[in-house]
């Protein structure tokens, strides 16, 4: 069964409101460019610059973050004195690029450092006595955490016994007391708690990686930027600020990385033929879930190799290797889909979507809980029982904060963590019921006034005729795309198929090709090849597409809802 969904189109902009695009603007029809522009907060010639034209030279200090000088201060001590740095990251695609990025810049200024990621499945997130004793054993002196340790109070503790100083850098919301670290380089420890910029764990990294060349007498590490782009991307930050300068200079200099490993991640995850500039959509689709594959599966350690390998034939082996496990956690992934599928009914009255998955892997929970989050429009959990603790991944809509809500149950959990809109939790398997019953209780208390149904937003209304090349050229100049920054959304009302057919296995996707007075458009719709058309005129809701493909760009719609058309133009 699909969900129906409402679409809603932005309010357009004041009457009268001009930008000057310059040629940026030649070539498209109306006032669609200033519209677009306008939904993502410019409002004047002045934003329009700096929408389109962040740099290298727009890098902030890196010492407006908190503790950053203190935490050069003791890295650089502990690479000049020949000591061993511990660096402790994450699994995921954040923790694994900003892991690479403190590991890349540690040896290039002389340094020893060796890594520690935590296995999922055994380990789960977060600093652990485990990973201290194995630094111990090591010999390292100092360890830096990467995307995680704010909270590590009892642990940071237990390796100061041993000796150990501990650098954190972090960019997660603090619910604990300050850890005895000798520094937290975490842009919400400010003195209001507000970030000035809200970077990504690695987008932390790449700050402390960039003070850390400053203070070596280098320049910008340049090389390291497309690893800060894969994190930043992949954490769904902001992009905003200087979070869209890594971003946009990190696509770029992707492109031409002399990294092996980035270079053999990018050509497999491409399609046979494709070029051109790598670009967000890329990043998100299909290198990160490819980078994050064998952590899903429980060990994320092929992943690191691949990002600080400089062998140019192990890089291709362990790009394969991602790849081959990144079948697997799809094949995977569909199973524990069909386990969940009469666990829940899309049309329920029950404010929250709950599911368990045993038997599956631990991290297969979070793409699940998304899926089910996409589908039903409300806040998900799924779970599993494990030694009597129910361990469960959670996403959510703007109707329930899950840290919030998750933060008043601080006491009874084993661990929890994450953001209004994604966390996890470790809890006892005979408090888990309770627990979905709150979160029940507060979101049905959020959803009161929210819409019925689903909404889908889209910026603007337009007629398949007025699309030209350079409407095209001007959304891709809009790039890079992702939260605070949304690739923009069309909707046209009475389009007319040329033809329709469902392609790929068990026809689950969509082909279309519409008639724009005379001009043949295309179209894909993934996974909309259920939906029942009937023959007549059609409501479109879509994204422009371009790729380059065997040397020539290929233009197409991206559809991401299409209806029988309701006669009703707005």
């Amino acid at each position: 069964m699909t969900l129906d969904r409402q679409w809603q189109i932005t309010e357009p902009p004041p009457p009268g409101f001009r930008l000057d695009l310059g040629a940026l603007g030649s070539g498209i029809r109306g006032p669609l460019a200033a519209r677009l522009l306008w939904n993502r907060g410019v409002r004047n010639d002045s934003d329009v610059a700096d929408y389109f034209s962040s740099g290298l030279n727009d890098l902030l200090d890196p010492h407006g973050l908190p503790d950053m000088a203190a935490a050069v201060d003791r890295i650089s001590r502990a690479i000049k004195d020949g000591e061993t740095i511990g660096v402790f990251g994450d699994f995921d695609v954040d923790g694994l690029t900003g892991t690479a990025i403190v590991l890349r810049i540690v040896r290039k200024l002389g340094g020893k450092a060796v890594p520690y990621i935590p296995n999922r499945e055994t380990d789960g997130h977060g600093l652990s006595v485990g990973a201290i004793d194995s630094f111990h054993g090591a010999g390292a002196m100092l360890i830096t955490t990467v995307d995680t340790g704010s909270t590590a109070v009892d642990e940071i503790a237990y390796a100061k016994r041993l000796g150990i100083d501990t650098v954190v850098t972090d960019h997660h919301l603090i619910e604990t007391e300050r850890p005895d670290a000798v520094a937290l380089v975490n842009p919400h420890t400010g003195d209001d708690g507000s970030a000035q910029v809200d970077y990504s764990g690695a987008g932390v990294a790449f700050k402390l990686a960039q003070a850390l060349s400053d203070a070596a007498g280098y320049g910008i590490p340049t090389e390291l930027l497309p690893l800060a782009a894969l994190g930043t991307i992949a954490d769904i930050v902001p992009l905003v600020s200087e979070n869209r300068t890594l971003v946009r200079e990190g696509l770029r200099l992707l492109g031409q990385t002399e990294l092996p490993g980035l270079r053999a991640l990018l050509d497999i995850s491409r399609s046979p033929g494709a070029s051109g500039r790598p670009t967000a959509e890329l990043i998100s689709f299909y290198v990160a879930p490819r980078l994050n594959a064998p952590g899903r599966m429980g060990d994320a350690g092929p992943s690191l190799e691949l990002l600080i390998t400089d062998d140019g034939s192990e890089a291709i082996a362990l790009a394969e290797r991602l790849d081959s496990d990144n079948t697997k956690r799809r094949t995977l992934s569909q199973e524990a889909w069909d386990h969940v599928a009469d666990q829940f009914d899309v049309g329920s009255d029950d404010p929250i979507v709950a599911v368990n998955c045993d038997g599956f892997p631990m991290g297969l929970l979070g793409p699940l809980a998304g899926r089910l989050n996409e589908l039903t429009g409300k806040p998900a959990v799924a779970y599993q029982v494990v030694d009597g603790f129910a361990r469960a991944s959670c996403r959510s809509n703007t109707v329930l904060d899950l840290h919030a809500a998750l933060s008043t149950h601080a006491e009874e959990f084993e661990r929890f963590g994450g953001h209004a809109r994604a966390a996890g939790f470790s809890i006892r398997q005979e408090r888990l019921a309770d627990l979905l019953e709150d979160l029940r209780r507060r979101a049905a208390w959020g959803a009161l006034g929210a819409p019925a149904l689903p909404v889908m937003h889209a910026d603007a209304e337009v007629e398949l005729e007025d699309l030209t090349v350079a409407t095209w050229n001007f959304v891709a100049s809009m790039e890079p795309f992702g939260e605070a920054n949304r690739e923009p959304v069309l909707v046209t009302y009475g389009a007319l198929p040329l033809d329709v057919r469902t392609v790929g296995a068990g026809g689950r996707h969509l082909r279309v090709s519409f008639d724009a007075d005379g001009r043949r458009v295309d179209s894909i719709g993934f996974g909309l090849g259920d939906r029942e058309l009937g023959s007549g005129p059609v409501d479109i809701l879509y994204q422009l597409r371009s790729e380059v493909w065997r040397g020539k760009t290929r233009r197409q719609l991206g559809l991401r809802d299409i209806r029988p058309s309701r006669n009703a133009r707005r």
